[in-house]
């Protein structure tokens, strides 16, 4: 397997244009090439900071928001939770009129059985993009493909922030497998919490591209940080050789994962972007002098066990 960083600006036994006004603070390239360079799958991944000071409500023009979208936005409670589901599903809508030539209104979803939005192949036919998308206090995220997708593909993110409150160890026995929970607890205290939820952003990730979410028993599959990796008690869902991974930190206290299902003979590509509106500090991960992430890339055949990550 060749690795490239460049920079630049389903029955199974284990179920339980770009938004205006912003500016890439860090963008990273990385491709893995696993047999083909000709058979290829290319993601871009794009974060958008979010606060009232910075986002439009979704009311506004740049979101380009349907009618159903603007009422459920006006639905939540908080001003916060307002303005994040904005601005992931404006961004959607920006990002799949910028990669794939429709108007950013001309877009229809619908939802699976376990809820996550897809596009609707009714009106957009069967070769439609995958995306995968999150929202969390104070960031959002996207991920979509640019190219015809082989059978099989599949892609999830998840993002979280840190200031959640969280009992971590509780929600490690709870949910967690024996052997992650067991990484958790040997790791010292005041890690608990930012650790548990960078793992949790990865299984979540992973529960999405499987396309089941929060309905598949998270005590089923086991994954790992460093290195990154993932192993399914049962082999409905792929081996290692199916699976791509990616992790980072994105300050000020954010954890960002994406995970990638496709045939093993499949080169991906993906590019993340994250972006800020003017006035807002650019993001960098903790001693990156770098305008780029250069993180921790999962390998096929890669195994357990975890072991410390540095942060």
């Amino acid at each position: 397997m060749r690795v490239d960083v460049s920079k630049s600006g389903t029955s199974c036994p284990c179920v339980n244009p770009r938004v205006p006004a912003v500016r890439v603070a860090v963008s990273t390239t990385v491709r893995l090439s696993l047999k083909h360079d000709h058979d290829m799958v290319r993601i871009i991944l794009r974060t958008l900071s979010v606060s009232p000071d910075n986002v439009p409500d979704a009311g506004s023009p740049v979101w380009c928001l349907s009618g159903a979208e603007r009422e459920r936005a006006a639905r939540f409670v908080f001003e916060r939770d307002r303005l994040a589901y904005s601005a992931a599903h404006g961004l959607l809508r920006n990002m799949l009129a910028e990669f794939h030539q429709l108007p950013p209104l001309a877009w229809q979803f619908r939802s699976n059985a376990y809820g996550r939005p897809e596009l609707n192949p009714e009106k957009h036919g069967n070769e439609i993009p995958r995306f995968n998308l999150t929202h969390t206090r104070g960031r959002v995220a996207v991920a979509l493909t640019r190219d015809p997708l082989p059978e099989g593909f599949e892609l999830g993110v998840d993002a979280e922030c840190v200031e959640r409150t969280a009992d971590a160890l509780g929600l490690a026995k709870r949910f967690l497998s024996a052997r992650e929970s067991d990484w958790l607890h040997g790791l010292p205290a005041a890690q608990h919490q930012s650790q548990f939820l960078r793992l949790w952003t990865l299984k979540e990730a992973v529960a999405k591209a499987v396309g089941l979410g929060l309905s598949l028993n998270f005590q089923t599959f086991h994954c790992g940080v460093d290195p990154l990796s993932v192993l399914f008690d049962e082999p409905c869902w792929g081996t290692r050789e199916h699976w791509h991974l990616h992790n980072e930190w994105i300050e000020p206290g954010h954890w960002l994962s994406m995970a990638v299902r496709c045939p093993p003979d499949v080169a991906v590509e993906w590019q993340i972007e994250h972006l800020s509106a003017p006035g807002t500090p650019a993001s960098r991960p903790p001693g990156d002098q770098a305008e780029c992430f250069q993180g921790p890339i999962s390998k096929p055949g890669q195994r357990f066990p975890l072991s410390n990550p540095s942060q």
